[in-house]
């Protein structure tokens, strides 16, 4: 009989045993995949954006959904002592923009071999090629049945993932298992992922480091990418899931982008009518794009004159387009497309201190599972991380 039986190795699993364990509790893995951290590999483009250093208030910020249900595991296991643990634990790792952490290897194998390695040495069973099928409850202990066996153990903690990138194992199986028990699983939408133009522009491939997005009354900041089909990017990964949730409703969604949000529109106007009058206007607005995408936006707005005969109607639309550049959406990546998953096991029902179930008696819940996601740039993996440690506390 285990003391514990932690379900889905990825970060959160993965630490939950460790965590576990290191208080000399007798902890079994059981992971579906071939190896450990299979979706993990994947995350920073592969170089593990492991942790986002920013404060805890400043991390709340970042948090779209359920924020103020972080603070306590936060408080107990935040970015600083993430970052702390895996120095002591023998990784290189360093701090680039926007309070990023990677390893220094730039390689998400270093991570997950790291945590590997804590398995091991704190004797965590691990079992890999395993598909849990059921969970029952019995008077002083639980039953894990598998495609494989069947365990006993006093506690439980699922950490399997949501369903985002389902070829890394994410299908799925903790809400369902879930479900069997009773506990509340909200609707589950695609989070943190690409949109969809009505109309393709011939821009793709060009990337702006900054953006200003603008939907509704919420706004985003970062950078954003043009793509065959619509636009991609960390800026417009902010916005998705509300656009997701407007389309629901509607056939078509509009976001504005400020595509200088370094300078306002009066800086703008008065840089172009110090400009140059015999260039052609596209030549000013070459200055602060890319050629190709400020050659559009001009031969879409006003006839590319030189800037001494354009008019001061034309250069205010101009302006416009570059501050407030329209595009048409009609739909967004789908929930397997996206980066997280939105929705999850109900935090209404989790004792957020302990994330003990508070329907379900020694079941516990941490990371994707969890109606809890951030923004991209190392949130979701700190979540896991600080999740999967205080559930592996089993308070």
């Amino acid at each position: 009989m285990y003391d514990v039986i932690v379900i889905g190795a990825g970060p959160a699993g993965m630490m939950a045993s460790i965590s576990a364990a290191t208080s000399n509790k007798k902890v079994l893995l059981i992971d579906k995949n071939d190896k450990v951290g299979k979706k993990m590999a994947l995350t920073g483009g592969s170089r593990c954006n492991v942790i986002n250093l920013k404060s805890t208030k400043e991390f709340i910020n970042e948090i779209p959904v359920n924020n103020k249900m972080l603070y306590s595991a936060l408080n107990q296991f935040g970015p600083q002592d993430i970052f702390d643990y895996f120095i002591k634990i023998g990784v290189p790792l360093k701090i680039e923009d926007n309070d990023r952490v990677f390893p220094i290897s730039n390689k998400s194998k270093t991570i997950i071999d790291a945590l590997e390695s804590q398995l091991k040495i704190n004797n965590v069973f691990i079992n890999l090629n395993e598909v849990v099928d059921s969970i029952e409850n019995c008077d002083t202990y639980k039953i894990v049945k598998t495609n494989k066996n069947t365990y006993k153990t006093e506690k439980i903690i699922i950490a399997t993932g949501g369903v985002s990138y389902p070829v890394t194992g994410s299908t799925g199986d903790g809400y369902k298992l879930a479900e069997k028990m009773d506990q509340t699983v909200t609707k589950l939408y695609p989070a943190e992922t690409f949109l969809i133009n009505k109309e393709p522009l011939p821009l793709a491939g060009i990337t702006i480091d900054s953006v200003l997005i603008t939907f509704n009354k919420s706004q985003a900041t970062g950078s954003m990418l043009f793509t065959h089909t619509g636009l991609s990017g960390p800026a417009i990964f902010k916005i998705s899931a509300e656009v997701y949730n407007e389309l629901k409703t509607s056939k078509y969604a509009t976001i504005g982008i400020d595509l200088i949000p370094n300078f306002t529109f009066d800086q703008l106007a008065i840089s172009l009518n110090d400009y140059n009058p015999k260039k052609e206007i596209n030549s000013f607005v070459r200055d602060y794009l890319p050629k190709r995408l400020g050659d559009y936006i001009v031969n879409e707005t006003i006839p590319n004159l030189k800037v001494g005969i354009t008019s001061k109607v034309n250069k205010q639309k101009l302006l416009l387009a570059l501050k407030n550049f329209k595009v048409t959406i009609k739909s967004t990546g789908t929930i397997e497309q996206s980066i997280v998953t939105g929705g999850g096991i109900d935090m209404k029902y989790i004792n957020f201190k302990t994330m003990e179930s508070l329907t379900n008696n020694k079941i516990y819940f941490a990371g994707e599972v969890l109606d809890i996601h951030g923004h991209t740039g190392g949130y979701n993996i700190t979540i896991a991380l600080s999740t999967g440690f205080v559930a592996g506390k089993l308070q």
